[in-house]
């Protein structure tokens, strides 16, 4: 057995660790509270900054990019709900930047055992928590547009015809139990084998080939490059990704009975 082999293997390499708190008798992650706390922070400042920097002549180049993903998410929403779909758009635009922040604290991991600023959206409750929210939210929609009876009426005619309702009915439940756990699970898993992979390229250090720290030149030039596409790249599609969803979810719930 090599080297890096062995040395490796003599790493302690864990997963899902957290700092861990209680409050009222429940148990927290506290790195995640903490981090969820600072992404809310730098959310709200940037909304801050946009409306003092904010006017009506000629934009500058921030006020110009949010105009931009602003106009290109009515458009969206519009094409597909009409004029009633507005008053989604600030849900997702907020949502996107948000899951945006956390997911670049990534680019500041260091492959510890416990980040001092960890993505939140690593964390399985934050992801959750996301999509519970606007599945929530989601159904107060369809209710709101469909009245009572459209809503249950939805579940019992559709897919298949109103003979078949014990099979419509199962179907939809099945789907929209599985909405927001796929919904957490594919930002949640992008995420964390994000993480893992930095604790991984971390553990490269021990591997040493004679004097030479072999280990510590490949994390010198995979761990940068990795950050960028991860911190970055990935970050930002995972982002639009749920934007996007909870939009088409929307779109769904907010539709008439008749249109389907």
């Amino acid at each position: 057995m090599t080297g890096m082999h062995l040395a490796l293997l003599a790493t302690n390499i864990t997963v899902g660790d957290h700092v861990k708190g209680a409050l009222l008798g429940l148990q927290l992650n506290m790195d995640t509270v903490w981090a969820t706390g600072v992404a809310m922070v730098v959310t709200i400042a940037l909304g801050l900054l946009l409306r003092a920097k904010a006017t009506s002549g000629v934009p500058g180049k921030f006020q110009l990019a949010w105009e931009m993903g602003v106009t290109a998410t009515k458009k969206q929403v519009e094409a597909n709900i009409g004029p009633r779909g507005a008053r989604i758009v600030p849900l997702a635009i907020a949502l996107f930047v948000f899951i945006l922040i956390s997911n670049m604290f990534e680019i500041f991991g260091l492959g510890s055992k416990v980040e001092l600023l960890p993505a939140p959206t690593a964390d399985i409750n934050l992801p959750l928590a996301l999509a519970l929210f606007v599945i929530v939210l989601v159904h107060f929609a369809s209710i709101r547009t469909r009245g009572i009876g459209g809503y249950v009426k939805h579940y019992l005619v559709q897919p298949f015809p109103i003979y078949l309702m014990p099979f419509n009915l199962f179907i939809n439940l099945v789907e929209e139990i599985a909405k927001p756990i796929t919904l957490a699970l594919r930002l949640f898993g992008n995420l964390f084998s994000g993480g893992l992979m930095l604790t991984l390229l971390a553990a490269l250090v021990a591997w040493t080939l004679g004097p030479v720290p072999m280990g510590g030149i490949a994390v010198l030039i995979f761990d940068p490059v990795w950050k960028l596409f991860d911190g970055l790249l990935i970050a930002t599609i995972q982002a639009f990704i749920f934007a996007l969803l909870a939009i088409l979810y929307f779109e769904t719930a907010m539709t008439d009975i008749g249109g389907h």
